[in-house]
């Protein structure tokens, strides 16, 4: 009981939270007037809680103090409010789990003032009252269950009268949307309970791996520290990286025209290059002919050159005749050699 409590109160402060912004923003910064409210109960009513009158939101609570055995709540309304002198506070919920707030409205057995509420004015506890939500009927509830007596049994009886009052429609409507909700749940029981029982293995698994996880959480932590350790080394390495981006940066910016100018240069050499590129293709194919037709020219595994040498002298000398004739023959000979060796 002391979950669902604390469960309940939880959701009912946080959505207090998320709608206490809006009443913040109604009244700060504006003109408004204080009105004070003395509560013998207020159970979980938040500080900036919204303050509403024919379900309109014309203030929010700005303080809670303790003034004697009772409970005093400092209320900021909005200027040009219109409510009785006489009215009423009531301590409610937006709904079944919302969110708490004071409601001002004109009472139920007296006629309504002609007077208004103005500024300093204080509602006596006699004309406020906290009324009971979810938790204290979980709370009577959890009493009678631990061996309540019949007041907490009236009480929680009281309780869930006063919870369900102008809300029977509304919970008609959840009561037929559980019944077929609970149709569906029995329907899909098997693949719920496939469902529980692979969790059940997950988790299984998961206890087996405890000593898996255990190291790889040490050694997350290990490294965690040796980091830590490295912190030193890490910051003067990134500086030094700075250092570098930084000098690399006033490099490319120095270099920046130089580098204009040999792009330039290396696009008109590439302009040239495809310019003749046609010649190169053709240079390319004969080149090809060639190395094709040169095996062919030159059949086997030799060269044989015959070479027919042919002297002719008009009217030669003796002396000259028989001189050049020597010549003449040693300079064959020795193109003999050359050509098919010194012993042939």
């Amino acid at each position: 009981m002391v979950l669902v409590r604390r469960l309940v109160a939880a959701i009912s402060l946080a959505l207090a939270a998320s709608f206490s912004l809006g009443s913040c923003v109604l009244v700060a910064g504006g003109t408004g007037f204080r009105v004070d409210a003395i509560f013998s109960d207020i159970g979980d009513l938040p500080r900036f809680a919204n303050v509403q009158a024919s379900d309109v939101v014309v203030g929010s609570v700005r303080g809670i103090r303790l003034d004697g055995y009772h409970a005093r709540v400092s209320m900021r309304i909005r200027t040009g409010t219109r409510i009785p002198a006489n009215a009423i506070a009531l301590i409610r919920a937006t709904s079944l789990l919302g969110e708490k707030f004071v409601d001002l409205r004109a009472p139920e057995d007296a006629p309504a003032s002609t007077d208004l509420l103005a500024d300093g004015a204080v509602i006596p506890l006699e004309r406020t009252e906290r009324l009971p939500g979810v938790d204290d009927a979980f709370i009577k509830l959890g009493r009678l269950l631990q061996g309540g007596n019949a007041a907490d049994l009236a009480t929680l009886i009281h309780s869930s009268a006063t919870i369900v009052r102008d809300r029977e429609d509304a919970l008609g409507r959840i009561f037929t949307e559980l019944r077929g909700f609970s149709g569906v749940l029995a329907v899909r029981a098997p693949d719920i309970a496939s469902a529980i029982g692979d969790l059940d293995t997950a988790f299984t698994s998961l206890a087996g791996g405890k000593d898996i996880i255990r190291r790889a959480l040490d050694s997350s932590a290990d490294a965690t520290t040796i980091l830590a350790d490295q912190r030193a080394d890490l910051d003067a390495l990134v500086g030094s990286l700075d250092r570098a981006s930084a000098v690399l940066a006033r490099y490319a910016t120095a270099t920046r025209p130089a580098s204009d100018r040999a792009l330039k240069d290396l696009r008109l050499v590439l302009d040239q290059v495809m310019k003749t590129t046609g010649d190169l293709e053709k240079a390319l194919t004969a080149l090809a002919s060639f190395t094709d037709l040169w095996p062919r020219a030159i059949p086997g595994d030799y060269v044989q050159l015959d070479i027919v040498l042919t002297l002719a002298n008009s009217a030669p000398s003796a002396t000259s005749a028989s001189a050049a004739g020597s010549v003449d023959r040693g300079a064959l000979g020795t193109l003999a050699d050359l050509l098919w060796g010194a012993t042939r």
